[in-house]
């Protein structure tokens, strides 16, 4: 049995496995689009959930503003 580097087996790899990373990450990013628009108030009642759940985020800590349009998550 052949004994291998594995630093230097990752290294030689990276490079590769970056490539193909992007490679899928670009392919994922095409999803076809909504074929059904939403209504505005489904629309309006979305973006009121979201505000609500910002807000919930900042009071609880879990989001915290950096400056005006800079945040940080908090995963725990």
């Amino acid at each position: 049995m052949r004994a291998i580097n594995f630093e230097q087996h990752v290294q030689e790899i990276r490079k590769k496995a970056r490539h193909y990373q992007l490679k899928r990450r670009a392919q994922q990013s095409h999803r076809p689009t909504r074929r059904r628009h939403r209504d505005a108030s489904a629309r309006q009642d979305l973006i009121q959930l979201a505000i609500k759940r910002r807000k919930q985020w900042l009071k609880d800590g879990r989001l915290e503003q950096l400056g005006p349009r800079h945040y940080r998550l908090h995963l725990d």
